[in-house]
């Protein structure tokens, strides 16, 4: 115990550190893709500050890597957010999301900005998402647990199911081009149907959430896997649907 205290004082004096206005705005934190236990500590360090700064706002930056499921951080800064609303106690209107566009690796930063300061990160216009690519881009992937169809349980309490489609939809809506593709897989041992299902609700809740032209998005019933699966696509003009890719097991 004694050790994580320590560790915990060494953190919160190291973040303190080094942190000089830059026209208003201050950058609390910056780190890479870490353990689920080490965003929360990072985050309520994020929310002191906050709530030491009431008149201030807080952003959330995400910058990701182009080929390795762009969507899965701007996912997570989702549920970042959640977690500092529902557990943290901060209003919804203090915090924003920042699409910090493509980087050499997973990337995300946490802002402090004053009254009429301006945040000095560029957002990314995410229609510039599928610049040159001639084929389909894996965007997102996560799995599903439980008879109740529960998402990855570490996220579960802090992503609502709005915010999960989010960054998918926003990169569809800015970019008509763009078609979507949803493919789910279902477990070895699940009803036959049970994918064919789930990709046609997702479907429905990136069309009535998200206003995602119908025609734009394909629901394609993936087949079977060892865990419940789904992969959200994005596919330019010109390019076929991704194919999917079941697993060989057997139904027993």
């Amino acid at each position: 115990m004694q050790t994580l205290i320590a560790a915990a004082l060494c953190f919160v004096l190291a973040a303190g550190q080094g942190q000089t206005p830059d026209g208003g705005a201050r950058k609390i934190d910056s780190f890479g893709d870490i353990p689920d236990s080490d965003w929360l500590a990072r985050l309520d360090h994020f929310a002191v500050r906050l709530q030491n700064a009431p008149g201030s706002q807080g952003y959330v930056v995400a910058s990701y890597v182009r080929h390795k499921l762009p969507g899965w951080p701007l996912r997570r800064v989702n549920w970042a957010v959640g977690y500092l609303v529902e557990t943290r106690g901060i209003p919804h209107d203090r915090l924003s999301i920042i699409n910090g566009g493509f980087a050499d690796d997973i990337t995300y930063e946490l802002w402090l900005v004053e009254a009429g300061a301006e945040l000095p990160v560029k957002p990314f216009d995410p229609s510039l998402m599928m610049s040159g690519e001639k084929n389909p881009l894996l965007f997102d992937r996560f799995f599903i647990y439980g008879p109740r169809y529960e998402y990855e349980v570490n996220y579960e309490t802090y992503l609502s199911l709005k915010g999960r489609y989010e960054p998918f939809a926003t990169v569809l809506n800015s970019d008509p081009g763009l078609r979507g593709c949803v493919i789910a897989y279902m477990k070895g041992r699940q009803r036959r149907g049970t994918d064919r299902r789930l990709a046609a609700r997702i479907k429905r809740q990136l069309t009535s959430e998200h206003a995602v032209d119908v025609s734009r998005v394909a629901a394609l019933a993936g087949g079977r896997r060892e865990v419940m699966t789904v992969e959200l696509w994005l596919v330019p003009p010109g390019s076929p649907l991704p194919k999917p890719s079941p697993a060989n097991t057997r139904r027993r």
